[in-house]
């Protein structure tokens, strides 16, 4: 199934600059295909978190259509959800809208995303997260 096109039509987006970005990226999802999802413990960019996710397809809801992925160890280990007649615990599946997807990276965009990372850590002198505890601030 890898290398199948995801044959969804594209959800629209109020900004159009944005929008031919989220168009794009929608557009040239493929099934089966492993995107990733990069987040950072800290405001200064410098220690990141990478979630591979397996895109499994589109999903029409009653709020309109959503792209699925799931988790890369389930997938390995039951293929995709869409495809199961039965649940497992072990599954996690995340529904993402088209401007989320936008955000998520293939192989290379989170390669030098990291390694930006690494950089950024380099000049700031590797920070140290704080720990907050009972002292959660909010900026």
């Amino acid at each position: 199934m890898s290398g199948e096109r995801s044959e969804s039509a594209v959800v629209g987006v109020a900004n159009q600059n944005h929008g031919n970005v989220i168009e794009m990226k929608v557009s040239s999802l493929e099934v089966g295909r492993t995107y990733y999802r990069l987040t950072f413990a800290d405001r200064d960019m410098t220690i990141p978190g990478v979630e591979p996710w397996v895109f499994l397809g589109t999903v029409d809801l009653v709020e309109g259509s959503v792209f699925a992925f799931q988790d890369t160890a389930s997938y390995v280990r039951f293929g995709s959800r869409l495809k199961l007649e039965a649940d497992h615990d072990e599954i996690c599946v995340f529904f993402q809208t088209a401007k989320e997807v936008a955000e998520l990276e293939d192989i290379h965009g989170v390669a030098r995303a990291v390694a930006e990372a690494a950089e950024r850590a380099m000049h700031l002198d590797h920070p140290v997260l704080p720990v907050l505890r009972d002292e959660w601030r909010v900026a």
